[in-house]
């Protein structure tokens, strides 16, 4: 009996530790697991009662180079979670490789993890699969309960959007080529509300190669921006590294400071956004666009907002017409 190998342990707060023996235990009928592994991963070594999940599928549709912005309709990403039987209330594990160098898109876990609490999830926990299948186990196959529709929460929203972006890089955005508004005098009052006297942290969290190579801090020196990979955001388990938190405020990084995350999908940086919210980091923000939504901004902008312009044609054209009837 002394040789047998005791429950893994993972520390989830600085004073409560989970074992896995716990969560086989109080794994339920309602627990939701997703998994965000490629396709061919997922049907050939399943966990049963999983759902397999693409971050991709709740993003904006159709629109290459917005591939990491949230669907701008929330009722429709809560629409799918509700199939899938998951509810503001439910308790839903999301599981994915860690680490995995082979997989173009490693924080997939993070990044799915990210979106359901955007939406108002808020029983949410990340594992490394691997870790997961060999510890919690006896699991059946049973289709999801399906919930009825319900609405997200908008108050706590940690998305960033292109045009509040611009808002919160000013000044530095005046050295900078992506951004939509070009008068002087219209970018003089970017930054408003909470934002003006706040103290601010720009964190690009994808490898040091990538952040050598391009990041804001090439399109301006001055730009007050620093590289925490997401990676050191998550235990090798998978899980979020709470003691990565004595770095973080060892850097002046405290939990009531804005933290701004940015990746080139907004995938990596959703899973670091993720990991700070539940560290107590509650300003904590994802520029889910990333570079690639930076380096097509003008275009896409158009295109995500061409019903608006719409719109704004027709009250145009309408004031024009009664204008000239009289």
């Amino acid at each position: 009996m002394g040789c047998q190998v005791q429950p893994t342990k993972v520390t989830e707060t600085k004073s409560v530790q989970t074992n896995f023996e716990e969560i086989r235990t109080k794994l339920n009928k309602n627990t939701v697991i997703l998994d965000t592994r490629d396709a061919v991963d997922f049907y050939v070594s399943k966990v049963p009662g999983s759902i397999l999940v693409e971050w991709k599928d709740f993003s904006v549709p159709n629109m290459d180079g917005a591939e990491g912005v949230l669907d701008i309709d929330p009722l429709n990403i809560t629409r799918r979670l509700a199939l899938w039987g998951i509810g503001p209330e439910s308790e839903v594990i999301v599981l994915g490789k860690v680490f995995d160098k082979g997989q173009t898109q490693e924080a997939k876990m993070g990044r799915v993890a990210w979106m359901l609490k955007e939406m108002g999830v808020m029983n949410v926990k990340t594992f490394n699969y691997e870790l997961f299948k060999r510890e919690v186990f006896g699991l059946t196959e049973a289709p999801p309960v399906n919930k009825e529709m319900w609405m997200p929460v908008v108050d706590t929203r940690s998305e960033i959007k292109f045009d509040e972006f611009q808002r919160i890089i000013y000044p530095f955005n005046y050295n900078f080529k992506f951004y939509t508004i070009t008068r002087l005098d219209e970018k003089a009052g970017l930054r408003v509300g909470r934002f003006k006297n706040a103290k601010i942290h720009f964190i690009d969290v994808r490898s040091e190669k990538e952040f050598k190579d391009a990041s804001l801090k090439s399109l301006d020196s001055n730009f007050p921006l620093e590289n925490i990979p997401w990676e050191q955001f998550y235990t090798p388990e998978g899980i979020v590294n709470f003691a990565f938190k004595k770095n973080l405020k060892a850097k002046g990084i405290v939990e009531d400071d804005v933290v701004i995350l940015i990746s080139n999908h907004g995938v990596r940086s959703g899973a670091a956004t993720f990991a700070l919210r539940e560290m107590g980091y509650t300003e904590s923000k994802n520029f889910s666009g990333g570079y690639n939504y930076l380096n097509n901004s003008m275009t896409l902008e158009k295109q995500i907002n061409s019903a608006f312009f719409e719109k704004e044609k027709q009250k145009k054209r309408k004031k024009a017409s009664k204008k000239k009837k009289k």
